[in-house]
């Protein structure tokens, strides 16, 4: 692609204005015997250095030497004195070989000459003392001062430049219409042909997409006209009326001859063009002091002067030797003109729906005009664009890209997709949640929001920071690295997952067997194949999905839950929580005091010192060995049995059968009228309702042989507030909460 930067062509001339001395100069040199017009020059200064000398007849010029480190340096050649000052300087500077690569002529006050200098590299440099065509002979002074925080200019700096700094060098100053948000500025397209015609109203759309106001190209009659647009004649030019900071018209020409020199299309310097002399005809100077030409290097005054900042540079991405950059064709208001535009006509309150950008797009016909383009193999390369939002949850579309994609969804951040470095923006603002990446080898960053990213295919490497993240792997062998907030990871068979201690409660979803890497919390087995399911050290959830799954959670207090099929759950150490879902399931908690949900058809199996364990059973349950509590939870009837251990058995809201078997066991039939059954040891049952409640007594307490209720009676006592029964051999059978014993007689049964 051939680019000619000379887009602002104004029949405006300006004057500079007045360059002041240096305030911190270094040194002033004075010349003796004549320098040299040439590298045999003796004579030699420093950056911030003055070197006064003669030209004593037309013709003569002298050359002094200058060692620079990289930086921007204004190097100005004046006419001394009042007696025989130089009148017509001409001032050129030259490589280490002796090779011009700089000239300047007028460019300072008056007739006096004036470079902006830039240096990527140390190396030495020869400023050449002269006049203009040879013809002029007298005193001069030549100066060189390097610029303060000349180096790389943020976007805020760069749009003060487009704003207020360029037109104060053209002895102007910031102007802008006089329009509201929300408000209109007519045009008048009627002198252009079709080719010009489709791009001016491209183009008025990319800036209606940041700029809050609306152009109508179809005013009533008698309306002001604010814009006119013609393309009669030769070149690209804009030019204003401007009443104090004020604009009251502006006139835009892009020539047919342009269109045929640089294309019609969207992806074309001619559509730039327009969206750069838009820039101008609303109030945008240039990146730079510059205007008709200009070379970088010598006319730029910072290192990032170019159009992946600004659409109103004179400096494509190529021509800057500082800034690693693809080159391609702007086709949107840039970071820097975004800003600019904010501050001349305020902040606006656009698109703060849910927004998509890139191959797909909701936002708008300019962004439309990217999205065809990007979907467009042939065409995608051409072009560079910045993405302008105001809220809502938004997304950067880029899955038919194959190129290794790298992506930094921060704000103000620039990345690097379709084969080209460095042609995707996002302006300071605006906050992308969501991405879509390419089948590429892809990197991403991602921002302080929660963000949803897609690795696509490759081998993708994904950062999420600080916000809840979801994260897809995708296919190929992936790294997914969530950082803080409570993360989700969806992974196939090869990737990887990494977390920072403190990094939130973080959730991975496998479609393959998985162990859980250190500082994840949470395991999901996707897919019905059968898998196995590993946890670590921390309290994790493990959850199987409906296949026969093998679930772990050694360490940490755990929650296994298997879904379908006949699983197998091992808690490890630490309080774990099982529940085998559906199926006959296998479920050992190992060590700790562990919780156990069953449907009935499970197996739990408890070591002896396990701990104290629960179950939790939503039908009849007798419970395993080794395993001490029992918790109905059902809706119905239910039967609970304990043990040979000192079980607790608890009910639920229905009639419950508890019967606690061995042991000192202690019985809560919740509400209902439940049964409860004592056969030995030392047994408590705290909630029973008189004459709702029963009790079934197995004459194995005594040793055999019936007993009448009357007998059994004579065997209670009142104790506190509880009645006790004793039957002798260390039998005893506690009711709480009752005093009178023959309030029971309707409440016994021996079995």
């Amino acid at each position: 692609m051939s680019l000619k930067p000379n887009l602002f062509n104004s029949p405006e001339q300006f004057t500079a204005p007045p360059q002041s001395e240096p305030a911190n100069a270094h040194a002033l040199r004075l010349e003796g015997a004549d320098a040299a017009a040439s590298r045999a020059t003796t004579y030699s200064i420093a950056a911030g250095d003055t070197f006064n000398g003669t030209l004593t007849t037309s013709g003569d010029a002298d050359w002094v030497r200058v060692t620079l480190q990289p930086g921007t340096y204004v190097v100005t050649l004046d006419g001394r004195g009042t007696a025989d000052p130089l009148s017509d300087p001409f001032l050129r500077v030259m490589d280490a070989g002796g090779a011009q690569i700089a000239y300047d002529d007028d460019g300072g006050q008056g007739y006096n000459s004036r470079v902006v200098l830039n240096v990527t590299a140390p190396g030495t440099y020869y400023l050449e003392a002269g006049s203009y065509s040879g013809s002029y002979s007298g005193a001069y002074s030549l100066e060189i001062e390097k610029q303060a925080g000349s180096g790389m200019l943020s976007m805020d700096e760069i749009a003060k430049q487009l704003t207020d700094g360029f037109w104060e060098t053209q002895g102007g100053a910031r102007r802008a219409f006089d329009v509201e948000q929300g408000g209109t500025l007519n045009v008048d397209l009627s002198g252009l042909t079709n080719g010009g015609l489709a791009l001016a109203k491209m183009a008025l759309a990319a800036w209606e997409s940041v700029l809050g106001i609306t152009f109508d190209s179809d005013p009533e009659a008698g309306d002001p006209i604010h814009i006119t647009f013609d393309d009669n004649a030769s070149g690209a030019y804009s030019t204003s009326e401007v009443f104090g900071n004020q604009i009251s018209s502006s006139f835009v020409n892009v020539g047919r001859d342009w269109l045929t020199t640089y294309g019609s299309g969207y992806n074309t310097y001619s559509y730039q063009t327009y969206i750069h002399e838009i820039g101008h005809a609303l109030g945008l100077g240039h990146a730079g002091n510059y205007n008709g030409s200009a070379t970088y290097g010598i006319d730029n005054s910072y290192l990032n002067d170019s159009w992946q900042a600004s659409v109103m540079s004179y400096f494509s991405q190529t021509d800057n030797t500082a800034v690693n950059a693809s080159l391609a064709f702007v086709a949107s208001a840039m970071m820097a003109d975004i800003l600019a535009m904010q501050d001349l006509y305020g902040a606006t309150t656009i698109r703060t729906g849910n927004n998509t950008y890139g191959e797909l797009t909701n936002a708008g016909p300019s962004y439309e005009v990217i999205a065809t383009l990007l979907r467009d193999s042939s065409r995608r390369d051409d072009i560079t664009f910045t993405i302008f939002d105001q809220g809502g949850v938004d997304r950067l579309d880029m899955r038919m890209d194959s190129n290794d994609q790298r992506i930094n969804l921060t704000p103000g951040a620039i990345s690097s997709a379709y084969g080209l470095i460095g042609n995707i923006s996002i302006v300071e603002g605006t906050m992308i949640e969501e991405l879509l990446t390419g089948s590429g080898n892809d990197y991403v960053l991602s921002n302080s929001a929660s963000n949803m990213i897609r690795g696509g295919a490759g081998s993708d490497t994904i950062y999420g920071f600080s916000g809840n993240d979801t994260l897809f792997g995708d296919q190929g062998a992936d790294r997914l690295i969530g950082g803080a907030g409570n993360d989700v990871y969806f992974l196939d068979q090869s990737d990887i997952v990494s977390e920072a201690v403190d990094g939130g409660i973080d959730t991975v979803y496998s479609i393959m067997g998985y162990r859980l890497g250190a500082e994840l919390e949470n395991l999901n087995l996707s897919r019905g194949v059968a898998r196995s399911g590993v946890g670590n050290q921390l309290d994790n959830n493990v959850i199987g999905n409906n296949a026969i799954n093998v679930l772990q959670g050694l360490g940490g207090a755990d929650t296994l839950f298997g879904s379908g099929g006949n699983d197998t759950l091992f808690g490890g150490n630490g309080d774990d929580w099982l529940n085998g879902g559906n199926g006959r399931d296998l479920l050992s908690g190992g060590a700790g005091n562990d919780i156990y949900s069953t449907d009935g058809q499970d197996v739990i199996s408890e070591a002896a010192g396990g701990g104290t364990d629960t179950v939790r059973a939503t039908t009849t349950l007798a419970l395993a060995a080794n395993v001490e509590n029992l918790v109905m939870v059902g809706t119905g009837v239910q039967h609970g049995f304990g043990n040979a251990l000192s079980n607790v058995l608890r009910g639920n809201a229905a009639a419950n059968f508890l019967s606690g078997n061995d042991g000192s066991d202690t019985l809560t039939g919740g509400g209902g009228s439940d049964n409860f059954v004592f056969r030995s040891g030392g047994d408590i049952i705290t909630d029973f309702a008189d004459d709702v409640d029963t009790i079934r007594i197995d004459d194995a307490a005594w040793g055999g042989g019936a007993r009448s209720v009357a007998q059994l009676l004579a065997d209670a006592t009142v104790v506190g507030g509880s009645i006790v029964f004793d039957f002798g051999n260390g039998n005893l059978l506690t009711v709480n909460g009752l005093t009178n014993v023959a309030a029971l007689q309707n409440d016994l049964i021996v079995i």
